[in-house]
């Protein structure tokens, strides 16, 4: 059966946030030191924060 949309391009998903890939990080202060967890906050980690993969790109191949 054919749907007569396109299918959303990699960029409209990633714009979207949907299938992009995110990895956990620890997450730092603006001085580039480790933030800590704050223990009045039970439900949520603030030592850790997620960020999207960058996609790497391949080297180029030199000629000769």
């Amino acid at each position: 059966m054919n749907s007569r949309f396109k299918p959303a391009s990699e960029e409209e998903l990633a714009r979207r946030g949907i299938g992009v890939k995110k990895s956990k990080v620890r997450a730092r202060n603006t001085d580039g030191t480790l933030k800590a967890d704050n223990p009045s906050t039970p439900n949520v980690n603030e030592a850790w924060e997620e960020k999207p993969v960058k996609k790497s790109e391949r080297p180029k191949k030199k000629k000769g």
